[in-house]
């Protein structure tokens, strides 16, 4: 959690899925505390990793080496975010808004001072789930990554990457551990909407699903989700929130798993990047 402790800022009891269309069911932050329980069991911020539970879990390891441009906004296991420009990362806002310009991001070593904090002016429970921050001076020897400017991200395969709670697919978030160790999954883009791109946790056996099949769980969320290009992986997806359903609890095989659709945000991250920001948003 971050240091705050901020339940609603963390993602959790701020707002459920409906089963119907996918709209938000906002929860008034003095009821967050009685709808936790219930919350918890449907809708869970993203996004460390829940794998298959027939496929060794070396094979879901990553070295933080291979992702010099993520970077721990607290603590390991507690939110992500990457490097898009040389002074700028690209998270989710329900972590940002914990941040503040005294806190420090640390690349390769080596700490840097925030220089602004920018939550997207619609940010509400989970809808435009994005947020920016601009670092005090550039990160040099990493190389950023691009995000993903197409629209054609349905049916594509996403690569997840999170650290934090791990388990599999028979026993799900509930049966997780965190080790804070990173770890990469993948999985077809189920649909993309307005907000957000839509994944589902298949089981082994189940048509399509693929080899390193995995979804998001509590623990890192802004974790990024990139589609592979002829150039090289771009940010298509931030990890958001993950749902269960009827009869399957989060992080269990048939739960879904919610990332922040990038390539609907770019007028606001241009304008960001601009130094033309469309809309108030807090500075930090």
């Amino acid at each position: 959690m971050p240091a705050s402790g901020n339940l609603a800022s963390s993602g959790w009891a701020v707002a459920m899925a409906l089963s119907t269309g996918g709209d938000m069911l906002d929860l008034h932050p003095v009821l967050a505390g009685v709808a936790l329980t219930l919350v918890a069991a449907h809708a869970t911020p993203a996004s460390a990793i829940i794998m298959r539970h027939d496929v060794p879990e070396s094979d879901y390891l990553v070295d933080a080496s291979d992702h010099p441009y993520l970077v721990d906004l607290f603590e390991p296991g507690d939110c992500l975010g990457t490097l898009i420009r040389d002074d700028a990362v690209l998270t989710v806002a329900h972590c940002a808004v914990d941040l503040k310009r005294s806190d420090t991001l640390t690349f390769a070593g080596v700490a840097h001072g925030i220089a602004a904090i920018r939550i997207h002016p619609d940010y509400r429970g989970f809808r435009d789930d994005i947020a920016m921050v601009f670092l005090t001076e550039p990160v040099v020897g990493i190389e950023p990554v691009p995000v993903y400017r197409g629209s054609d991200e349905a049916g594509a395969v996403l690569t997840l990457v999170g650290r934090g709670i791990h388990g599999t697919g028979q026993s799900g978030e509930r049966g997780g551990e965190d080790d804070g160790q990173l770890r990469r999954a993948t999985n077809r883009v189920h649909s993309a909407s307005r907000h957000w791109l839509e994944v589902v946790f298949d089981a082994p056996g189940d048509v399509g699903v693929l080899p390193l099949e995995g979804v998001g769980a509590a623990g890192d969320s802004g974790g990024p989700a990139f589609i592979d290009t002829p150039t090289g992986p771009q940010l298509a997806g931030l990890n958001s929130w993950g749902e269960g359903g009827r009869g399957v609890r989060v992080g269990e095989y048939g739960a879904r798993d919610y990332a922040t659709r990038v390539s609907r945000q770019l007028d606001w991250l241009d304008g960001e990047l601009s130094g033309n920001p469309i809309g108030p948003s807090r500075t930090g």
